[in-house]
């Protein structure tokens, strides 16, 4: 019998890992940019918040300015690194080296600032809520509703909005999208500031639940990048699905085994996809002629 116990913590879990998964491929699919510097804003939303809430002393305006911070450094990162490399036609290597560059510049910086040991952002200790046969903490159901919604909002904004249309055109072809008089080169900015405030609430209620240190942000990130590899590479949707099955199957794994096999259990689940079904739960092949342009 299913423990839902079990799923409904795995679920939690999944919808984390899916809101940094939507936020890598928000950059991913429109720019090809492997954003390995998503780690680093993740690492850096939570050191915001207490270092402003330390200044204003409020919460809500601590958070809206780390928020803002993130989603700045997030537009930085493209204006000053990949806008310039892409003009000069760097290879995709280049990209993924420059943005590994500026993650670890960026977490010096931060250790420099506020030192290298564990935090949190929770006053107290957290509190249970059960609902029915399910017991969950107050810091779960935080990451439930926040990060459902902002999912819920990302697919809305996709597939309702002309914003969205705009940022999936960009994915299919920046060439053609350009040819109809949009500017890529805004619509690219726009697609890392909004990365950005999706990895900060992915930080923020991570650092709730758990606490945060700066050496965590490049684990989390690579989890969002296997839930891309899961869900499919080509599609937006699919990381949510692929981050979600993660959340599941670490759970599971945790529950059943140790917390010391979910790294495992992981990669052997990305190992599977790569050899059993590499386009991912919602992928698709691409053609010939695209992959060799």
């Amino acid at each position: 019998m299913i423990d839902m116990q079990i799923l409904v913590n795995g679920f939690v879990l999944g919808l984390a890992i899916a809101l940094l998964a939507a936020a890598f491929q928000l950059v991913y699919l429109p720019t090809r940019v492997f954003f390995l510097a998503l780690a680093a804003l993740f690492t850096l939303a939570p050191y915001l918040v207490k270092a402003s809430y330390a200044l204003f002393g409020s919460w809500v305006l601590s958070v809206a300015i780390a928020l803002a911070g993130v989603c700045a450094l997030s537009i930085s990162c493209e204006l000053f690194n990949h806008a310039r490399l892409a003009r000069r036609g760097a290879s995709d290597g280049s990209h993924l080296l420059s943005s590994l560059g500026t993650y670890i510049l960026f977490v010096q910086i931060a250790a420099m600032a506020w030192g290298s040991g564990t935090q949190t952002l929770r006053t107290a200790a957290d509190t249970p809520v059960q609902v029915g046969d399910i017991v969950l903490t107050y810091s779960q159901l935080v990451t439930a509703s926040v990060a459902g919604a902002l999912l819920v909002g990302f697919v809305t904004l996709l597939w309702t909005t002309a914003l969205g249309l705009r940022l999936r055109a960009l994915a299919n072809s920046a060439e053609q999208f350009a040819r109809y008089g949009y500017d890529p080169g805004i619509h690219r900015l726009t697609a890392f500031g909004l990365a950005g405030l999706l990895a900060a609430c992915a930080s923020l209620v991570t650092a709730y639940d758990i606490g945060f240190d700066l050496y965590g942000g490049l684990h989390v990130v690579l989890l969002a990048v296997s839930a891309v590899i899961i869900g499919g590479r080509t599609s937006f949707i699919g990381p949510i699905a692929g981050g979600i099955l993660l959340g599941l199957v670490r759970e599971q794994v945790s529950w059943n085994l140790s917390a010391l096999w979910q790294d495992a259990a992981t990669f052997l689940l990305l190992a599977a996809f790569l050899l059993l079904r590499p386009a991912g739960l919602f992928g698709h092949k691409t053609r010939i002629e695209s992959v060799a342009s």
